[in-house]
């Protein structure tokens, strides 16, 4: 893995999570030589839309500069539960494009000269326990009525190899690289 550019939410996402009384949730898949506690830290909760190998770091990182953000939003339309990595159970929520978020998807394109990932959904809780996910998805669907608008408040990069890091913030304000 090199690096992964996501659409990043507000505090919607955490606040439903809490509200289905969910607490300890790593949302991190397990995947060797990672250390997923310090990622969950680092990587707030989203969606991916581009990512590749750290062989096209140089190729990708330089056309990072030029990406912009405009308001978008994302709706929430389903919780679901699959199969991960390493024998584990990834409950996560299926989202569609709302707002803005086509034009966003293009500008994206445009720059990067690459298609984005065509599967839009949110790693809610990862576990190998598969008892603890499905407990999980029960309280979620008890007190979470779908679907619901979420804004995306913004383009965040992140270095996936350890260690994990946000390496450029990308939102109305502006295109910020952050210092190692």
């Amino acid at each position: 893995m090199g690096h992964k550019l996501a659409a990043v939410f507000g505090h919607e996402l955490p606040r439903m999570i809490l509200t289905a009384g969910i607490i300890n949730n790593n949302k991190i898949p397990f995947r060797p030589f990672l250390d997923r506690e310090a990622a969950n830290q680092i990587i707030p909760y989203h969606t991916t839309l581009f990512q590749w190998d750290r062989q096209q770091d140089i190729f990708y990182l330089q056309k990072m500069a030029d990406l912009t953000f405009t308001p978008c939003s994302l709706i929430a339309e389903e919780f679901a539960i699959m199969n991960s990595t390493g024998y584990s159970y990834l409950l996560f929520v299926r989202l569609t494009p709302g707002d803005g978020f086509q034009q966003l998807c293009e500008s994206v394109t445009a720059v990067t000269g690459r298609p984005l990932e065509n599967y839009l959904r949110v790693t809610l809780s990862v576990s190998k326990e598969q008892k603890l996910i499905r407990n999980q998805y029960k309280a979620l669907t008890k007190s979470v009525k779908l679907p619901i608008t979420l804004p995306v408040h913004g383009l965040e990069l992140f270095h996936i190899w350890e260690p994990v890091q946000r390496v450029r913030r990308i939102t109305t304000a502006g295109n910020i690289l952050i210092p190692d």
